[in-house]
């Protein structure tokens, strides 16, 4: 994850779950320790918002609904409201100016159609529209002020559906699906 012109690297997994967290400078072409974050998580998501990281959910010998946010200035973790739903191999994006939590898998390894908002300033998490398809280990983008969720699996296997969240109609829609089925996948926008 990208932040102040540094790269991060986050917990993860060597022989059990990490808390550390290193930080390259690509100026002094340098890593350095950062802040350890209060829980040790592997496959969880990151995402930027305001300035600020955050790690969510994710797995530490229970599935987690936990979320931390680093404060880059201070060099410090803190706790902010948990999700709702214990999630692992989902999808996160921001989209005017919150945190989305899309899909994945729960603590009963279900596949979930589920998405649920994060507020900063109220520090609060809300549902908002599921998704058509329940899915896991997808790719989450915005583009344009809409949100895609993009390929993954789930029961019936590896994924080639995409769908659109628009806001301003707070309704997901099928668009074209992709030419192959991917899971594991990485979305950017250029």
């Amino acid at each position: 994850m990208a932040l102040d012109g540094r790269l991060y690297a986050s917990g993860g997994f060597n022989a059990g779950c990490l808390t550390s967290v290193e930080r390259y400078d690509p100026a002094a072409n340098t890593w350095e320790a950062a802040a350890p974050m209060t829980t040790a998580r592997c496959n969880f998501t990151m995402a930027v918002l305001d300035g600020k990281l955050y790690a969510l959910g994710g797995y530490s010998g229970v599935y987690l609904s936990s979320v931390e946010r680093y404060e880059p200035a201070l060099d410090a973790w803190e706790a902010v409201a948990p999700m709702t739903v214990r999630r692992i191999a989902f999808g996160v994006a921001v989209l005017d100016g919150k945190l989305y939590a899309v899909g994945g898998c729960d603590d009963g390894f279900n596949f979930l159609s589920s998405v649920e908002r994060y507020d900063p300033v109220t520090n609060a998490w809300e549902a908002v529209a599921p998704m058509a398809e329940a899915r896991a280990e997808h790719a989450v983008a915005v583009l344009d002020g809409k949100m895609y969720a993009v390929g993954g699996y789930n029961n019936d296997g590896r994924l080639n559906l995409v769908e659109r969240y628009d806001l301003a109609t707070s309704a997901w829609e099928a668009v074209v699906p992709m030419a192959t089925a991917r899971r594991a996948s990485v979305a950017v926008l250029i």
